[in-house]
């Protein structure tokens, strides 16, 4: 079968046929690449999904996009973590990563969100220029490999967002390449403010566009060190917390009966490697990512303002 051929048009008739509606008149989409299937078996249930998750993330877009920048692409899937996956469970791991994807005419942008893909408050961005390497496997993982040495994995996308994205990545990336332009970066993924959406550059922990500050991981790490759970609740992993706050109950109490048996030592043993592991994952977590403190200031410099955005 030929590959379909789409417009914008096709896909705007789609839209108003299954009387779904976009920002269209607000955002820069790009929907001949957006919507790469209109006709053919499971097609509305497939153009209503990508909708769903589309209009998800539309209060976000105005604020986060450059002038001339353009959407091409949006997806949702899974930031893949072997380590993650071990510590706290293949489930829990998936939980938190859950990750939209909005791939542009300039750079990759990353927002977390839940499973339905309501927007959270962390977020990313790469530009083009920094993705040294893309493979896309055959079982469906998206493997980066970027320019300061890093490899982020993805996983979990739908089939047709498994065929799509391929294609645009490398469309992106080939006219990058013909237009030589890499803008400065202070890391490859740069962390962005959930709050104004500004680049907030390696090691600083306030947005000097908004002043907005976040949890450092150490911060985060000694709160879960002196109370496991405490620190996935500073992050907003609330559901993860709560399994961790049963399997600390349990803990106390394998403590507390070998305390009634006169075993202080291995109480003490079990009590303190219990908070340390908990107090570790969660510092690798809150490493991936800046997470508001809930506290605001000014911005650090009219000179770092300049450079977030």
């Amino acid at each position: 079968m030929a590959e379909q051929t789409l417009d914008a048009e096709s896909v705007l008739a789609k839209l108003n046929e299954l009387k779904l509606n976009l920002n269209i008149d607000g955002l820069p989409y790009q929907l001949e690449k957006m919507f790469p299937r209109l006709d053919g078996w499971g097609v509305k249930a497939e153009i209503k999904r990508r909708v769903k998750l589309i209009q998800q993330v539309e209060p976000q877009l105005p604020e986060m996009l450059y002038p001339n920048e353009k959407i091409l692409y949006i997806a949702k899937g899974v930031q893949h973590s072997i380590i993650e996956a071990i510590t706290i469970g293949a489930l829990w791991s998936n939980m938190i990563n859950q990750t939209v994807f909005v791939l542009t005419n300039l750079r990759l942008l990353m927002i977390r969100s839940n499973s339905k893909g309501k927007p959270a408050e962390t977020c990313w961005m790469i530009y083009y220029s920094e993705i040294t390497k893309f493979k896309p496997t055959l079982t469906g993982v998206l493997d980066l490999k970027l320019d300061d040495g890093k490899s982020i994995r993805f996983t979990g996308f739908p089939k047709l967002d498994r065929k799509t994205m391929p294609k645009i990545f490398e469309e992106a990336l080939e006219t990058y390449r013909e237009r030589g332009f890499e803008p400065d970066c202070s890391q490859s993924r740069e962390d962005l403010c959930g709050s104004c959406f500004a680049i907030v550059p390696k090691g600083r922990f306030q947005c000097g566009k908004c002043g907005t500050t976040f949890w450092t991981p150490g911060q985060v790490a000694i709160r879960s060190l002196i109370f496991p759970a405490w620190g996935d609740m500073l992050l907003k992993h609330r559901m993860l917390a709560c399994v961790e706050l049963v399997g600390l109950t349990v803990t106390w109490f394998v403590a507390y009966a070998l305390a009634d048996d006169g075993d202080y030592a291995e109480a003490a043993l079990v009590i303190g490697l219990a908070h340390s592991i908990d107090a570790v994952v969660t510092y690798f977590i809150a490493k991936k990512g800046l997470h508001p403190s809930g506290r605001q200031a000014l911005p650090e410099s009219d000179e770092l303002a300049a450079s977030a955005t």
